[in-house]
């Protein structure tokens, strides 16, 4: 495994729009929340006295950068189609199993950015929170609601799941890039609009939107109910098992398919 992690840092080293995509979806964790942290400051002090506390206050701010960070994990995404379907583009895929790798391998490497693109996500976002929090809670710092950033981990894990499959299958880096898209922004909302209307609330169990359902507003339930129909461990274990099929299916391409 260190052997394929080498050889992938050489890949990425110099490659100038995998890194500026890294750092955009890098800046674009604490930008956001920024923002939302602006917004958050121009409320009345009465509506935020009625909801009981800040949004980044102790212990909220967890949920609130695991909330606000779930519509950017869409970056880290289009990175990793971009090196998915780099692996077609340019042979190298090709190449490797000529100098000796197994097809298995050949997983394992894009596994590996699964889960590295999902650690670093997460990293950004506990380092984020606990900044926001510093310089925003009335409160004392406490990790009580760390979970969020947990849910938010399965659910950017999910995510690139999803588009290591998208990648391995179309091969094609615009195509796969724009089905992607389209999937993940256009899509699956639509899709589970619709069976929310017509089955009931197992639209909720759709890949992404289970991450989603994890990851509600916070505070707003006091106003508002909570869209969530399940518990959080039904919501884990469907993300869990949709990481499990696409790699799966993933693996199966990519022992099966010719070269």
């Amino acid at each position: 495994m260190l052997n394929i992690i080498r050889i992938e840092w050489l890949k990425v080293k110099n490659y100038r729009t995998f890194w500026i995509l890294l750092i955009l979806a890098i800046i674009v964790i604490p930008a956001s929340n920024m923002i939302v942290a602006d917004v958050v400051s121009r409320i009345p002090k009465q509506a935020t006295d009625l909801l009981g506390k800040n949004f980044y206050d102790f212990p909220v701010v967890w949920q609130t950068v695991a909330n606000v960070n779930s519509f950017t994990s869409v970056i880290f995404g289009l990175l990793l189609v971009t090196l998915v379907t780099n692996e077609f583009s340019y042979k190298t895929h090709r190449q490797q199993v000529i100098d000796g790798w197994e097809r298995m391998d050949l997983v394992l490497s894009k596994v590996f950015w699964v889960v590295a693109l999902s650690l670093i996500a997460f990293v950004v976002s506990f380092i984020t929170a606990i900044a926001f929090g510093t310089a925003y809670s009335a409160f004392n710092f406490s990790f009580e609601g760390v979970q969020f950033l947990f849910f938010y981990f399965l659910q950017v894990l999910v995510s690139l799941s999803l588009a290591l499959l998208l990648g391995m299958f179309i091969k094609r880096s615009g195509l796969a890039t724009v089905i992607y898209l389209g999937y993940a922004m256009v899509l699956e909302q639509l899709l589970t609009v619709g069976v929310k209307h017509f089955f009931g609330p197992i639209g909720g169990l759709l890949p992404l939107q289970a991450g989603d359902e994890l990851l509600p507003f916070p505070v707003v339930d006091k106003v508002l109910p909570s869209s969530a129909d399940y518990g959080h461990g039904v919501y884990e274990i469907t993300i869990i098992l949709y990481i499990a099929l696409f790699i799966g299916i993933t693996c199966r391409r990519m022992l099966k398919v010719d070269y």
